[in-house]
């Protein structure tokens, strides 16, 4: 006689087999990201304030985004002999100079470079040469040329790529060294500003890159459930024009991948995850995107506010503006590329340059005004984020106002 239990044991174990291979065969059609945590290395500059404090105005320290990217390198199982986390006092001139070759000197064949600078960027006054502010800026300080940076990955980084991003005024510069001086490593740029314009105090530009090396789903713009580096960058641009009225630049050099798998993306559950939309809330229009939806909920993210300001709306408070449907149809066009070999990152587009003016603080500071609308109705009017610089909370009941 047959052991009943014995049968019961024989089925279980093919079940285990069939939901294992099912499971192995799903893994195996999820493709790995393309960067590996232990042979990746990180150099992160953020300066939010400045020694010199009558020429670099200061930016609030709350919420620091670049603190966030450095973090996520970190769970992500980059070791912590590979970070450099230079922020404010500790980024000087001479530290910078002498502990970015030392680093770079570490990397071994084969090893990808993430570079991020956040601050202040400047140009000299014939306008060929463009810096990063270091805290100790000034007259008497050697500060730090972007050329100077592509230089010494050049001479000292024994990796075969970097990925070289930028948060700045005049970050664009940065993209165009990798084209000009790039030759033994191969490089992509990604910057949120072009060479010849000034760049928001918002962090419109970081929060987008941490979201898509996070995998998010409104990140991962075709729904295939993978984030690459060329929607990244695709979702940089658009972000940039559509809250900034900036042109974000992203180029490769040599055997760079644009199609770089930064992360696996949680597939989106709703088509319009991902859009770019006006929101009314608290009496006026906000910029925003949809970030998730449920049931007949829409929750969006203000861009340059916090994510505890994110709220779950109706569709009859959301409206598509001419700005978003300016930037999703501009994909293909003038001064956007992706490009291998040709000189110089793109043209500048001067109608749509970002206003600069120096405050009294002696730094940059943005002039944000709201469009004019000759309809009165509900549906047309402004929208406003008038928001304090990098983020803050939304005001509420807030009127527009010509400077932010």
């Amino acid at each position: 006689m047959k052991n009943p239990l014995l049968r019961v044991f024989k089925s279980i174990s093919v079940s285990i087999l069939i939901i294992a291979g099912s499971s192995f065969a799903q893994a195996a059609s999820v493709r790995e990201r393309d960067w590996q945590p232990q042979r990746t290395w990180v150099y992160v500059v953020g300066l939010l304030k400045f020694e010199n404090r009558e020429v670099f105005s200061s930016f609030p320290q709350t919420n620091r985004r670049d603190a966030q990217l450095v973090d996520f390198f970190r769970q992500q199982g980059v070791p912590e002999d590979h970070i450099v986390f230079l922020k404010d006092g500790q980024a000087t001139s001479r530290r910078v100079h002498n502990s970015f070759p030392a680093f770079l000197a570490k990397g071994q064949p084969g090893d990808l470079l993430f570079f991020y600078y956040t601050g202040h960027g400047y140009k000299s006054d014939d306008e060929r040469t463009t810096y990063f502010a270091t805290y100790d800026a000034g007259e008497n300080v050697e500060d730090w040329a972007t050329d100077s940076i592509v230089r010494d990955v050049e001479k000292y980084f024994r990796g075969s790529q970097a990925l070289l991003t930028a948060d700045t005024c005049y970050s664009g510069s940065l993209s165009a060294q990798t084209q000009r001086l790039g030759r033994r490593v191969s490089y992509a740029s990604l910057t949120s500003t072009s060479a010849s314009q000034l760049s928001t105090e918002n962090w419109t530009f970081t929060e987008m890159l941490l979201e898509g090396l996070r995998g998010k789903s409104f990140a991962d713009i075709n729904g295939d459930g993978q984030v690459t580096l060329s929607e990244l960058a695709e979702d940089i641009k658009e972000d940039m024009a559509f809250a900034e009225n900036q042109r974000s630049t992203f180029v490769t050099t040599g055997n760079f991948p644009g199609d770089m798998l930064l992360a696996p993306g949680a597939r989106k559950l709703d088509p319009m995850i991902s859009r770019r939309v006006e929101v009314h809330s608290d009496g006026s229009w906000y910029k925003a995107r949809v970030i998730d939806v449920r049931g007949r909920n829409y929750e969006v993210h203000f861009y340059g506010y916090e994510d505890s300001d994110n709220e779950f709306v109706k569709l009859n408070q959301i409206r598509y503006s001419r700005g978003s449907d300016l930037a999703t149809n501009r994909r293909d066009q003038d001064e956007w590329e992706t490009t291998r070999n040709p000189p110089g990152v793109s043209r500048v587009d001067q109608s749509r340059r970002t206003e600069g003016v120096w405050g009294e603080s002696g730094g940059p500071q943005r002039i944000r005004r709201p469009v004019v609308s000759t309809d009165s109705s509900w549906e047309s009017a402004p929208s406003q984020n008038t928001q304090p610089p990098r983020n803050g909370r939304r005001p509420q009941n807030s009127q527009p106002s010509w400077n932010n």
